[in-house]
């Protein structure tokens, strides 16, 4: 996990094509306090779907 300055960001997988969709989350103690069914609507900067995520769809972003 990050630092305090170098947070590590939360992202999910697009249903659509794959591409990573910023959640706009970052890994903090907060991010446990989420419910795991509260839906978040995202829009892929790739491809411009819009779908809904979990937080347990929430991933670190791989190279």
């Amino acid at each position: 996990m990050g630092t305090a300055e170098n947070l590590e960001a939360l992202y999910v997988s697009c249903k659509n094509c794959t591409g990573q969709v910023p959640t706009g989350l970052q890994l903090t103690g907060a991010v446990y306090e989420i419910p795991a069914d509260r839906e978040h609507e995202l829009t892929c900067p790739s491809c411009g779907t819009t779908a809904t995520y979990t937080k347990a769809q929430f991933h670190i972003a791989t190279s």
